[in-house]
């Protein structure tokens, strides 16, 4: 396992040289970052407090929709697939939202998870679009169908995604939205042990931290 967490972190490293990146705090955007986002009034605050933590996702174009129902998931970000073949910086993003949460009886308004929660779990979403952002249209067309067919490959996507997210300053966040997940006794089993099984743990995220430090 620290093989594994020490590649991604490495891997980020690598992307990062290439986009200019240096560790992310919040910062207030030029008022024009928005235009090119499509961003539901619903969860405007949320979406906007996770973009400010990307400043090199500004003149990227990222639509963030409503969906009643995704597989497996409660978001999921994908380029548009009309725009897959143009140019990268032609290309659109969407990062698809549950409208609703779905309990083991019941469901939950999405607007009512915690601000926090929210904040972490489209940091991580982000972090999926900054990976795309430099692969060409047949390394995408490559990591979809990896992506759906490998568990090693599936489960080095997700982990890249927190990892990005936490080099941005957001590892708190992610801890939250990590332990959110797996402590509400109302989410599914299914879907907790997927988070558990794929997804970087609360305390890899602090080792994670230690490495960038000790790098």
């Amino acid at each position: 396992m620290e093989f594994i967490v020490k590649t991604v972190i490495f891997s980020a490293l690598f992307f990062s040289s290439f986009t200019g990146y240096s560790q992310s705090k919040p910062m207030p955007l030029p008022a024009d970052t928005y235009e090119n986002k499509s961003i539901p009034e619903l969860l405007s605050s949320e979406i906007k407090k996770a973009l400010s933590y990307y400043p090199e996702l500004q003149n990227t174009r990222i639509d963030f929709v409503f969906r009643d129902n995704i597989r497996n998931a409660v978001m999921q970000a994908q380029p548009r697939v009309k725009t897959l073949f143009k140019k990268k910086y032609k290309r659109v993003y969407k990062v698809k939202i549950s409208r609703y949460l779905t309990l083991n009886d019941s469901t939950m308004g999405i607007e009512h998870v915690p601000h926090e929660i929210l904040v972490g779990w489209l940091a991580h979403e982000l972090g999926h679009v900054l990976d795309y952002l430099d692969r060409s249209s047949f390394q995408m067309v490559g990591f979809g169908f990896k992506y759906l067919t490998s568990k090693p490959f599936l489960m080095k996507a997700e982990r890249q995604a927190d990892t990005f997210a936490i080099m941005h300053g957001l590892a708190d966040e992610i801890v939250k939205t990590k332990k959110y997940i797996l402590n509400q006794e109302d989410l599914p089993k299914e879907y907790k042990d997927r988070i558990n099984r794929l997804y970087i743990s609360p305390e890899e995220v602090r080792h994670i931290e230690e490495e960038m430090e000790s790098i």
